[in-house]
């Protein structure tokens, strides 16, 4: 039986902006204070489904988790992620794309059909892969994530 080992070189969390937050829980509460102080408001059954939908939602695309591995990168929300082989990457940058290019927050496609992760507006990483769409994620280091892939694309030969 052979046993499956992979060495992490970096792993990061990065936490939602807090305005993702604070819209999720005004929904929620609007959903409320309509069941409860208008005398034919909303529907209970349906507040019921669309209140866990969006806690579903909020804790799902609450953190985005990125991991570097000795042969992958992988970045994702919760149960959503994009893996990425290393011998697999052409180039990697940092960037810090205009809000519009990528239209929000979560997983977002941009003007260049590449895939977006979401989380803050602030500088991120792009990955160019030799096959498959390019993938642009929010981190709080994107210069060591750079360093890192780079280093590790360099001893794989």
């Amino acid at each position: 039986m052979s046993e499956y080992r992979t060495e992490h070189h970096y792993f990061e969390e990065v936490s939602a902006h807090l305005v993702f937050s604070i819209i999720i829980f005004l929904v929620i509460g609007l959903m409320f204070y309509l069941t409860t102080m208008i005398q034919r408001g909303f529907p209970r059954g349906m507040m019921i489904f669309i209140s866990l939908l969006l806690i579903f939602i909020y804790s799902n695309f609450r953190t985005l988790r990125i991991s570097i591995s000795s042969d992958r990168l992988t970045v994702g929300f919760g149960v959503i992620t994009h893996s990425v082989r290393l011998d697999n990457i052409d180039y990697i940058e940092t960037r810090r794309p205009a809000w519009y290019w990528y239209g929000g927050l979560g997983i977002r496609f941009g003007w260049d059909w590449s895939t977006g992760f979401i989380q803050n507006f602030k500088r991120g990483v792009r990955v160019t892969p030799k096959r498959g769409r390019r993938i642009y994620f929010s981190t709080n280091n994107p210069d060591a994530i750079v360093n890192i892939v780079n280093d590790l694309i360099q001893k794989m030969g």
